[in-house]
């Protein structure tokens, strides 16, 4: 039997459906289903299985049947009949609840969580209310920032075919060409045509910083992309502004934030919440094999840090993972509120480890807060409902989330106002776009 040492920590959102461009979308190659890395090493476990397919096989067995979280509901399987690695883990796992377990190259994982970095062109996609394709946001390190594209920018067509027109296989494979030639119609009516070279993405973790002023004193807003390393040092420099400016209340923007590193969770968790500091934002329960791993993932004392009295927190199907995690860890500590669509729903965590080139995350912990509420499956349904106002710039008053966020902090009702709530059992998933980083739909 398998004995390595203590995982590593990570999260992830993987599930996608397809809004108006049908179901019938490949999904990219294992290459982000995965979570994030943690801080602990998982030491050296090929000496225990080899790399050889067989000793791959094996090794993905022996780490379903012990440490995944719902090892006792899947009925045993023959491993010698499965092909592959992956088949072994897919026949492993709980299908009613996980839609995450995974494998992938090492290099790939390292490159987006430790190094902030993907292959793209370095936006994301969104629909308008007239079903129209539209950029949501952009990467300023990217080939979509440095050609100046910006959101709300309406997609017409790819490569000289209408978007009209595609299929999501279509989308997907036009939008995945080395070179892409997007017809553009900007807000403001321009149509030019713009082409992006795929390559590095840097990820711009935060965007839009900005502090508004409104009857009730300063709200700072900032939109949070993703739980990734070097987007610490950006949060860090956000809330050190909002400490400046004597900020206690808080519009955090996590409507694309499919979720990443718990370490930069509970940063931003501590950043928050300094009055909590030395509470549990997080949880963590593993299976009755090993309860002996059972931890509480702790709000810090941490530099530039606000005790926010206030905070909404914006969302959408793509919020999910990391970024519900820190929703539902703050509600027992300050006033929280969420306005947005219906999130994923991911209350549930994967440790990695290391073999051979690859890294392996199945499903091994449940995740709850400090007042031990954690079932939301179905997805956190906002107290407010709004949908993504992608015609209005980020950090808009009159774009319609952050709208409605003011107004609620301002003591205001909003267009529906009712306690936060989950999603009742069976409830459809949300639509989101095709992408090619399955844990963060939508991405190019």
């Amino acid at each position: 039997m398998l004995s390595p040492p203590r995982p590593r920590s990570s999260f992830t959102q993987a599930r996608s459906a397809v809004a108006r461009f049908g179901s019938g979308l490949a999904l990219c190659a294992a290459a982000c289903a995965l979570g994030c890395t943690g801080e602990v090493s998982d030491g050296d476990l090929a000496s225990e299985y080899d790399c050889s397919l067989e000793g791959r096989k094996a090794f993905v067995a022996e780490l379903m049947s012990e440490y995944y979280l719902w090892y006792d509901r899947v009925a045993p399987v023959d491993i010698s009949a499965l092909t592959s690695p992956e088949e072994v883990m897919r026949a492993m796992m709980f299908g009613e609840l996980d839609h995450w377990s995974g494998m992938q190259q090492q290099a790939e994982r390292s490159a987006f969580f430790d190094q902030g970095r993907f292959q793209g062109l370095g936006y994301t996609l969104g629909l308008d209310p007239e079903g129209g394709l539209r950029i949501s946001w952009v990467h300023l390190g990217s080939a979509a920032g440095r050609a100046g594209l910006d959101r709300g920018a309406l997609i017409t067509a790819l490569n000289g075919r209408p978007v009209e027109g595609l299929s999501a296989g279509d989308l997907n494979a036009e939008l995945t060409r080395d070179v892409v030639v997007h017809t553009i119609r900007e807000l403001d009516g321009t149509v030019h045509d713009v082409e992006l070279v795929q390559g590095d993405v840097d990820i711009s973790s935060v965007k839009d910083t900005t502090v508004l002023d409104t009857p009730q004193g300063p709200v700072g807003y900032l939109m949070f992309t993703a739980f990734v390393r070097p987007g610490e040092a950006e949060l860090a420099a956000a809330f050190a502004l909002f400490r400046e400016r004597g900020v206690s209340r808080l519009v955090i923007d996590l409507r694309y934030n499919g979720g990443g590193l718990l370490s930069t969770a509970a940063l931003l968790g501590s950043l928050i919440a300094s009055g909590a500091a030395g509470q549990p934002l997080i949880i963590e329960t593993y299976n009755d094999r090993h309860s002996d791993l059972n931890r509480a993932r702790l709000l810090e004392e941490t530099p530039n840090s606000v005790n926010a009295t206030d905070v909404v927190f914006l969302v959408t199907g793509r919020t999910a993972s990391a970024s519900e995690q820190v929703i539902n860890g703050l509600a027992p500590y300050l006033n929280v509120s969420v306005v947005g669509t219906q999130t994923l729903g991911k209350p549930v965590g994967a440790d990695s480890w290391d073999h051979c080139d690859y890294t392996l995350a199945p499903i091994t912990f449940h995740s709850l807060n400090a007042a031990g509420a954690g079932d939301y499956f179905q997805g956190i349904t906002p107290a407010c409902s709004v949908e993504d106002d992608i015609l209005h710039r980020l950090g808009d008053p009159a774009e319609a989330q952050l709208g409605a966020a003011l107004r609620l902090l301002d003591g205001q009702p909003c267009e529906v106002d009712k306690a936060v709530t989950f999603a009742p059992a069976g409830a459809p998933a949300p639509p989101v776009l095709p992408g090619k980083l399955p844990d963060l739909p939508g991405w190019y």
